[in-house]
């Protein structure tokens, strides 16, 4: 079962339901398929115009590997197929936004602060 909090939604597929997350793992899974940074793979995806189905597949492959390990490229596909692209497309940006939640306030998550002066 998806859960928001934890950065995953449910894609609907026919009679089945799925579960996808963009992981540590599953955004470097896309870095390996597409070869390029997770921050380019997201300009593409994007960009309406120069995204191809071939794209998409890998994103729901990738998406599904954290909860589905066992669906490869293929499997995937049909997924993509049972679910509808248009359905697809706002699932996987819909987790894509929760794999990269905005920072709140001033805080800077990657600067620890000293506690002694």
């Amino acid at each position: 079962m998806a859960n928001s909090n934890r950065g995953s939604v449910s894609l609907k597929a026919g009679d089945k339901e799925y579960t996808l997350s963009f992981s540590v793992n599953a955004l470097c899974e896309l870095e390996d398929a597409f070869g390029m940074p997770i921050q380019k793979i997201g300009s593409i995806f994007n960009d309406a115009e120069n995204i191809t189905v071939k794209d998409v597949r890998k994103l729901i492959c990738a998406a599904l590997h954290d909860h589905h390990p066992e669906v490869e490229i293929n499997e995937a596909g049909k997924i993509a197929t049972d679910a509808g692209l248009p359905s697809c497309m706002e699932k996987i940006g819909k987790a894509f936004q929760l794999a990269f939640p905005e920072a709140r306030g001033n805080a800077n998550p990657r600067i620890a602060r000293s506690s002694a002066r």
